[in-house]
């Protein structure tokens, strides 16, 4: 930002000092904000909330007293979530006390009322994390284990199989899917890809008896850990059932199935949709599946909003344990990150980036390599500090699964967002454009994100050849 410029609002002051200051002493900032009478517009307030806001100062003559001649505030003054410093006279009786035991009433039900998503990553807030490679590296049973508490993917997926399943009987009354071949009564072969601890199986096993459609499961997981517990299962929950268990690389099985499926279902689903390389997995064991099969999911598509946050612009920068130094920095904001965002805010909606679908009929033809340019307009001035990804996924006809923020599914618990970080933060005005530039790369051995902003400014490429940065097929 030019310190020529007018500064016209607080919030201006306060970036003019961030970009005055530097990231080592913006690291030891935050601020108290004096909350006025009559409040600003939701956009602005939304801005304040994604600096580091440490505490409001509240003044006693902003309550008002209710009929039991309590002190009281407005609705609005009551959505703003924070600690709070309760300057001012006090206006009741009982002294300032009072204010104090109503503004923890107020905490108390926010904390209440909060979503099953919000209490879950409780903690979390604002924390880096690497997104995991499953493909690339052995998933633990914990890390298996806080997947399975989510209370809404597998019953998703339970329906999703459900349909499918009636719709290739022809049992459905109205079918989800167009040009779904109907099939005799004889049983459908579902291969589930990447069983992970078998909570898929479960839901098709589920889905098969709602049905009435019998099945056959082969049950295909390359992770030894996943493997043991899988034989375990076979033995004792499945005992009985048509499943069978199929070790290997869904890619390059040593010993397929001799049948080929009548549907897939695979969860290799990443923050950013294909960033756990589903679109490989699934490209790569096409071959087992039928000509007319389904695959569950059906496709995923990404989405990107340009991101205000300087905190997780500071925790990138800082990020890289004991080893410091400008390159290193360098690296750490040249890397995609999961986030459960808590202090941020998105400058304009998001925008659709990539879509895959599966089966494809073009998979001799087209790679999964991908670019796209995306335009946003700010509604009100702001600072880019990086891009925000999120997706939703089609997993057979109207059954989805989405962690885009205007239609997020409810209580999914399994995936937080994906960002982008910018090495260097971008002053933007309202009304102006935000140019975002997105490409997936690949070579023989890796797949990679590159990234980069042409407008209001010009930015590196990020992540150039994956550089800091690279997903292992």
């Amino acid at each position: 930002m030019s310190i020529g410029k007018v500064i016209s609002s607080p919030w201006h002051w306060w970036s003019q000092l961030i970009c005055l200051a530097g990231p080592t002493v913006c690291d030891a900032l935050g601020l108290l904000l004096e909350v006025p009478l009559n409040l600003p517009s939701e956009a602005i307030i939304n801005r304040w909330l994604s600096e580091p806001v440490c505490c409001l100062s509240l003044s006693t003559d902003l309550f008002t007293t209710n009929s039991k001649g309590y002190p009281v505030l407005s609705q609005a003054h009551q959505k703003i979530n924070s600690q709070v410093l309760i300057t001012g006279q006090s206006h009741h009786e009982r002294g300032l006390a009072v204010y104090q035991q109503y503004v923890n009433w107020i905490w108390k039900c926010t904390v209440e009322g909060k979503s099953l998503y919000e209490k879950h990553s409780r903690g979390l807030e604002d924390q880096l994390q690497e997104p995991l490679q499953p493909l690339q590296d052995n998933l633990s049973s914990a890390t298996y284990g806080v997947f399975e508490m989510d209370p809404y993917k597998y019953k998703a997926y339970e329906e999703a199989i459900y349909l499918a399943l009636l719709d290739r009987s022809g049992n459905s009354k109205s079918s989800q899917c167009a040009n779904i071949p109907v099939v005799d009564a004889a049983t459908s072969i579902v291969y589930i890809l990447g069983a992970g601890q078998g909570p898929f199986v479960d839901a098709s096993l589920q889905a098969s008896k709602r049905s009435g459609c019998p099945i056959r499961i082969y049950v295909i997981e390359k992770n030894p850990n996943a493997l043991l517990t899988l034989k375990r299962r076979i033995q004792t929950d499945w005992q009985g059932k048509d499943v069978h268990l199929v070790p290997g690389d869904m890619r390059q099985l040593p010993h397929p199935p001799l049948e080929k499926a009548d549907i897939f279902v695979s969860e290799l689903l990443g923050s950013f949709g294909d960033n756990e390389l589903s679109p490989e997995c699934l490209d790569g064991a096409q071959h087992m599946l039928k000509d007319d099969g389904i695959s569950i999911p059906a496709s995923y598509t990404s989405y990107v909003a340009p991101l205000q946050s300087l905190r997780i612009h500071l925790e990138a920068s800082r990020c890289g344990g004991g080893v410091r130094g400008p390159d290193r920095i360098q690296k750490q904001l040249e890397t995609p990150y999961v986030i459960r965002l808590s202090n941020f805010q998105l400058l304009a909606p998001p925008e659709r980036a990539f879509t895959f679908k599966h089966p494809r009929s073009d998979l001799s033809t087209k790679p999964n390599t991908r670019y796209c340019c995306l335009t946003f307009t700010p509604t009100e001035d702001g600072t880019i500090h990086g891009f925000a990804g999120y997706f939703d996924s089609v997993l057979y006809g109207k059954i989805t699964l989405s962690i885009h923020p205007q239609r997020h599914s409810l209580n999914m618990l399994s995936w937080f967002p994906m960002v982008f970080p910018l090495t260097s933060a971008v002053q933007v005005r309202a009304l102006q454009k935000i140019t975002f530039h997105i490409w997936r790369c690949a070579s023989a051995r890796n797949v990679w994100y590159e990234w980069a902003i042409t407008e209001p400014a010009v930015s590196m490429i990020h992540n150039s050849a994956g550089s800091a940065y690279k997903m292992g097929l």
